[in-house]
């Protein structure tokens, strides 16, 4: 089919597992085919390659998901796929995207159809010391281990729940770090739980048997690994010192006098994920909610059209459910747009997708047999007091969106008031907390809560990027200066790699 790289048949947003295996259809198909995505290199979180001046000279000493992502990239390379690196879609409206490459002005794309798999970022859990230096993310942890070789402390606690609270601390303590503890928030499997396993075990094998190797590592690693137990709060001058974490009940919710303190000097949290959903609500998307997916998830058909006509979501941003699903479903993406477009038949697409859609239903009979373990409790937004900071990027605390809250049910109401989801993570960090906030005090399902309302550019990029360039300030920018930040109007780029745009990790992930 025709097409340029202003003009492409399909735009794929995102290089990740899902991303990638959408292109590799469309393109397979003979569609052309556009993949931005804002890292420095291909394989999302989950695959993420080591950055610019890094070689890997034996990759036979890499781990798996290493070699594995590394070979799914190899084979989009060898594609006519354009590939775009250091590029964040910051704008969609119809068939147009807005695109910035760090350095460069904003390029306007219209594209045929888009297949949207931004991934997701660590859900944020708010606690009383929560913001204290030494408490970082699954993801953000991630990326230190995996790019930089990196162990951020001496004695680790590690607290999450789902195949991560497996999965991550068996893998840290590979890498050499003291894990002290992993606390699973979810309940011990119980028999009928090992029964439901086993009867999903059909194309799930592999799944499965790491996830008995990981557990056989953290017992050969000496992790103790402690079940219904959460962290209530980080304590320390200056850094986290010690964590308090205490028994939970079936919601999460903290069993009073089950209080016990250890002292770390990191605290990981892995408490799952949240599907990144700013392209999909600015184009329009309609949602449903599933807390275990993430929260707000986007509504799709079996072949991931959303409600809006030539937009398809596919992978962990519309829904998280791992890497495995996630390639799984952006092949079946890929097949759609390539099938809606014309470029292959409807036979041909649902003969080419049988094997994928086969695999999902048998990935997704395993999640149902794990629902009860790792069901994500309510408990888990009541952790913050009136002092804990909700919004770090503004410092705001409970006390400062208690009036705010009183007197609305909006979040974006409480965000023009308070200014919490004001700042450079756009809410990503407390937008799920002030939502929960607002869902107890007007006694409503936190699922009715909607999100704030998107605004574009949904990625922090220089304001020269995308500023008119025939008019010129001395004090914010100069025409056709598009990548120096200068000025007090302008960002800091694409956004930060801090491994919070995570694609989710299941025990047995490749």
């Amino acid at each position: 089919m025709a097409g340029s790289y202003l003009d492409p048949d399909l735009l794929v947003v995102g290089g990740g597992p899902a991303g990638i295996s959408a292109a590799l259809a469309a393109s397979a198909a003979g569609m052309h085919v556009l993949l931005a995505d804002e890292r420095p290199t291909l394989g999302g979180q989950i695959y993420k390659q080591p950055g610019p001046g890094f070689t890997v000279t034996d990759p036979a000493a890499m781990d798996r998901q290493f070699r594995y992502g590394r070979s799914l990239i190899e084979s989009l390379q060898d594609t006519d796929v354009s590939v775009r690196l250091r590029t964040s879609v910051v704008a969609v409206e119809g068939r147009q995207a807005v695109l910035v490459t760090e350095g460069s002005t904003a390029t306007t794309v219209t594209a045929q159809r888009m297949v949207l798999a931004p991934g997701a970022h660590d859900r944020p859990v708010a606690f009383p010391g929560w913001t204290l230096p030494g408490v970082i993310t699954a993801g953000g942890l991630q990326t230190l281990a995996k790019t930089q070789r990196v162990l951020p402390g001496r004695r680790m606690l590690f607290a999450g729940s789902g195949p991560v609270a497996l999965a991550f601390p068996a893998q840290l303590g590979h890498y050499g770090a003291h894990i002290v503890a992993a606390l699973e928030a979810g309940p011990a499997p119980r028999p009928a739980d090992l029964l439901g396993i086993a009867r999903a075990a059909r194309g799930n094998t592999a799944l499965l048997r790491d996830a008995a190797r990981y557990r056989s590592l953290l017992l050969r690693h000496r992790i103790p690994l402690r079940y219904g137990r959460i962290v209530v709060r980080a304590e320390g001058d200056g850094r986290v010192e010690r964590v308090v974490h205490a028994a939970v009940d079936a919601d999460w919710r903290v069993v009073p006098g089950t209080e016990q303190s250890v002292d770390v000097d990191v605290l990981c949290l892995g408490y799952g994920f949240v599907p990144s959903l700013e392209l999909m609500r600015l184009v329009g998307c309609a949602f449903d909610y599933q807390e275990d997916l993430g929260g707000h998830v986007v509504h799709r058909d079996e072949w991931h059209r959303t409600t809006v006509d030539g937009v398809y979501a596919a992978g962990d941003g519309a829904g998280v459910e791992g890497s495995f699903v996630a390639i799984d479903e952006g092949r079946v993406a890929g097949l759609a747009a390539a099938m809606d477009a014309g470029a292959m038949s409807a036979d041909e697409a649902v003969a080419a997708a049988a094997p994928a859609r086969h695999r999902l239903a048998r990935r997704r009979a395993l999640n149902v047999a794990t629902s009860r373990l790792y069901r994500v409790g309510p408990g888990i937004f009541e952790l913050s007091t009136d002092d804990t900071v909700v919004c770090r990027c503004e410092g705001v605390r409970g006390r400062d969106l208690a009036p705010a809250i009183e007197a609305t049910d909006d979040v974006n109401v409480v965000k023009a008031y308070t200014r919490a989801g004001m700042g450079p993570c756009q809410g990503k960090n407390c937008q799920r907390q002030v939502a929960a906030l607002i869902a107890r005090r007007h006694g409503r399902p936190v699922a009715d809560i909607a999100p704030a309302t998107p605004r574009m550019p949904v990625r922090p990029v220089p304001i020269s990027a995308l500023a008119d360039h025939s008019i010129e300030s001395p004090t914010l920018f100069v025409a056709g200066d598009a990548g120096s930040g200068t000025g007090s109007g302008t960002g800091s780029g694409t956004g930060s790699d801090t491994g919070d745009d995570t694609e989710s990790e299941g025990p047995g992930e490749p």
